[in-house]
């Protein structure tokens, strides 16, 4: 007997993307850790722009796939649940002033400032929560001021999006109500 090829991950809900399943409802973030990008990228595509007030001024965050070229997909795909499983310096996302901009938390510390705004998505064109890090008064080290986080609510207080710079996706990731 050969041995099965594991390209769907059925423990993760969004993975019936590479079968052409409906992904089934999503329970937590935590479910769409290691996710297929495309995948991902079609829940993102039924999303709606995320709401932070919906995600509360404190989030918990997730790394949910690196965006590598589709061989490397279940080579990294371990390490992304280790990673995402594990103490990580990265642990969400602030919101203040109405959800109208915010800070990543690094180590527990708000670091790494934002402007949000609704806007189209660089992915689909259709409107997403983006997070830009490029105002000079944010003073944001390079490469943080050229990267752009966007989120779509998936579920209730669940939302998920793209790392990019400039045209480059680089990876997933997600926030849910802490």
């Amino acid at each position: 007997m050969a041995p099965s090829r594991d390209t769907t991950a059925p423990s993760h809900p969004s993975s019936g993307a590479a079968t052409g399943r409906r992904p089934s409802a999503i329970t937590s973030l935590a479910s769409l850790v290691g996710a297929h990008p495309d995948a991902l990228r079609k829940l993102f595509g039924e999303g709606r722009p995320a709401d932070p007030a919906e995600l509360g001024e404190t989030t918990h965050g997730l790394l949910l796939s690196i965006a590598p070229s589709e061989g490397l997909f279940l080579a990294l795909r371990p390490f992304v649940r280790m990673v995402s499983a594990g103490p990580t310096p990265w642990k969400g996302k602030t919101f203040d002033h109405g959800g109208n901009s915010g800070q990543n938390l690094v180590f527990g510390v708000p670091r790494f400032r934002f402007r949000a705004e609704v806007a189209p998505s660089a992915i689909d064109g259709k409107p997403a929560l983006r997070l830009l890090y490029a105002d000079p008064a944010f003073a944001n080290p390079w490469p943080v001021r050229d990267l752009v986080d966007e989120l779509r609510g998936v579920a209730p207080g669940v939302a998920i999006g793209p790392v990019l710079m400039g045209d480059k996706t680089l990876g997933w990731f997600g926030l849910e109500r802490a």
